[in-house]
């Protein structure tokens, strides 16, 4: 009886030991199991909404402060840059309409040149391209009387006039900002473009006025074989450097196909320049929409 009992207590308390193992044993790779496919999932759902925000947005997000950065600075060298030729010319040491052609020349290589600057977001061109567009809306006000500025008219007309900034200078900071957003550094035509307006036509009105005389033009007596050969050297030299400086830094690939097709451009646009259209038409817009038309073409 004893037997039986301790017989019946041992088989009855054997598996009350047991069932705690196997219960906690199964429960336990269940709640494994469990865990790890909400891990799983987790995981999944985690990837999916966080990498478009990591890669994309977040990453867009970082390129911001430089880009205001870049703006900032590229806007006070750009001013020092123009104040500079206002203050010669103030002083009388170029004249006024030296001085307003060296601007033409540098101030638009100048600000090209900042252009790696500025970081690799599609934004990037939209904060460069604030920068000419400041400075027109700068010349706007100097030349309708709004601001009061009489070293940049000096500095920037051709004759010493307010309103002559409502034109050229105007449009010459059109004809960048367009060129900035919309070919930016990643295409040789936007690139030669402004190489075309600021030292093809630059150079044109510099080595015309100095070589000039005597070598008009049959179909314009206001230009000359000296100019036009200013402008396609000025063009070419610089259009070249600014694109051997972008492939330097690895947004363009360039060639000596490259060099042969930007020298065509020179010298169309030369010719461009030479037409008698200037009282109809600016040359910042005609020698512009002339070198992109030719890019689109030749590159």
């Amino acid at each position: 009886m004893r037997w039986s009992t301790c017989a019946s207590t041992s088989s009855s308390s054997t598996p009350a030991r047991r069932a705690p193992r196997v219960s906690n044993t199964i429960t336990a790779r269940w709640r494994a199991r469990s865990s790890a496919g909400r891990a799983s999932s987790t995981s999944a759902a985690t990837r999916a909404f966080a990498f478009p925000f990591d890669d994309v947005a977040l990453a867009a997000f970082d390129d911001v402060p430089r880009d205001v950065a870049a703006t900032a600075l590229t806007s006070v060298g750009a001013y020092a840059w123009v104040k500079a030729f206002d203050v010669l010319a103030e002083r009388g040491t170029f004249a006024s309409v030296t001085s307003r052609k060296l601007v033409h020349v540098t101030s638009g290589t100048f600000f090209a040149c900042t252009w790696p600057l500025f970081s690799s977001s599609p934004s990037a061109r939209w904060f460069a391209a604030v920068i000419p567009l400041a400075q027109g809306v700068r010349l706007f006000g100097i030349g309708s009387g709004l601001i009061k500025n009489a070293s940049a008219v000096r500095a920037v007309s051709r004759e010493g006039g307010r309103e002559e900034l409502l034109k050229g200078p105007l449009y010459y900071t059109a004809c960048l900002a367009a060129c900035c957003a919309t070919y930016w550094r990643a295409s040789p035509i936007g690139i030669v473009a402004v190489a075309m307006m600021c030292g093809g036509d630059g150079f044109a009105d510099i080595i015309g006025r100095r070589f000039g005389r005597g070598n008009a033009l049959p179909w314009n007596s206001e230009k000359s074989f000296a100019g036009s050969a200013g402008f396609v050297c000025g063009g070419f030299g610089a259009a070249s450097a600014l694109l051997a400086y972008f492939h330097l830094f690895g947004f363009i690939d360039v060639s000596a196909s490259t060099y042969a097709a930007t020298l065509v451009i020179a010298t169309v646009c030369a010719i461009v320049e030479s037409l008698p259209i200037a009282s109809v038409v600016d040359d910042n817009f005609t020698v512009t929409a002339c070198a992109i038309a030719c890019g689109a073409l030749l590159y």
